[in-house]
Formats: C-alpha cells, structure tokens, sequence
C-alpha cells in the first residue's frame, strides 16, 4: 500500500509496477480498479503518469478505451473496473491488481470482490495507491499483517512538482486538518 500525499507520485507508482509485471510475466491478467470508469481511463492509462507512459508503443497489441482493455504484444491483459460496480468483478481472475485511490471507493465490496478474484499464479498480489482517509476499509488493511506500506508526503516529489504550487499547498493548507490528510497523508481519526 502507497499510503501518500497528492502529488507523491502515486499514479507513477503503481503504473510502473504493472506495467514491469506486465512486461516481465507474459499472459497476465491484471486488474486496474479505480473510483470510476473514467478514472481509470483518463488517469490509471492515458494519464501524464498513467500506464501508457510507462510502456512502449511497440510493445502494445491494443487499447480499447471504449471497454478499458490494454493488450500487449506478449499476451497480457490490463482491464479497468469502476469501483462504483463491485459486481463486475464477480467471474474475472487475476495474477495482480492495481487499486487506486482506495479510500474514496464508493462501496467496500468491491475490494472484496476484486480478492475473490486474484487467485492466479504462485503469488497473487494487489498494489494499492492512495491518499488516505479514515474509513473502515482503509483501518481494514493498515491493521494487516501481510502488506508493505509505502508513506509520503507531497514535498517528498517538490522537484517534480510546480514551485508556484507547492507555495500556495504550503501557505493554504500547512497545519490544516485537511493539509495533514491531502499533503502528508496522515490518517486522521480524532473528531475535529
């Protein structure tokens, strides 16, 4: 679990490590699960830091934005799911799986749903991104014993980001309730 701030490099980080699954394992199946549709889409694939920037043109069979699937030459498949729709996980299986933004799904079933399915291959794993906040799923898997997490801020990517931006995060939301949550990702459980 990347457990980071807004512009930690997220995106980068869990298109990088299914796209270097993708590529080093041929034939995988591989879930990418987001907010919406759209999301996943417009951020997860073709996003700036999204899937199709991270692997090269040659190496792709087919993108079918219309259904969300991304088909590499060597046989593996990427497939986007709206975690609006737990049940459209119901029947697919998969060797790994990128959840992203975790914390603002809608429904929690569909994690449940998403690790009915991630049963293929010797070590089935999900990598999940997110800024967080403080909902039972999130508490659900920061309380397991068998995940990694990965915790950043914001101004641990500042080289990457707009300086001009980074000011006004800084001046607008430093020290705030709702900085520490977007900006230092700190799951924030006590009542304001």
């Amino acid at each position: 679990m990347v457990l980071a701030g807004r512009g930690w490099g997220k995106t980068r980080t869990g298109a990088q490590d299914i796209a270097f699954y993708g590529l080093t394992k041929p034939n995988s199946r591989i879930a990418i699960v987001t907010p919406t549709f759209g999301d996943a889409r417009d951020t997860c694939v073709e996003g700036v830091s999204g899937l199709l920037s991270v692997i090269e043109p040659e190496l792709i069979e087919n993108w079918n934005r219309s259904i969300g699937e991304l088909k590499l030459k060597n046989g593996t498949l990427y497939k986007t799911f709206s975690a609006e729709q737990p049940d459209r996980l119901r029947g697919p299986q998969f060797h790994r799986a990128w959840c992203d933004e975790l914390a603002s799904w809608q429904y929690a079933d569909t994690f449940d749903q998403l690790m009915f399915g991630l049963r293929l291959g010797e070590r089935p794993q999900c990598v999940i991104t997110t800024t967080p906040k403080p909902n039972p799923l999130i508490h659900d898997i920061l309380n397991r014993n068998n995940i990694v997490i990965t915790r950043g801020s914001t101004f641990d990517n500042a080289e990457n980001l707009a300086p001009s931006a980074l000011k006004m995060l800084k001046e607008k939301y430093e020290n705030t309730r709702l900085g520490r949550q977007e900006l230092y990702a700190e799951v924030l459980d006590e009542v304001e």
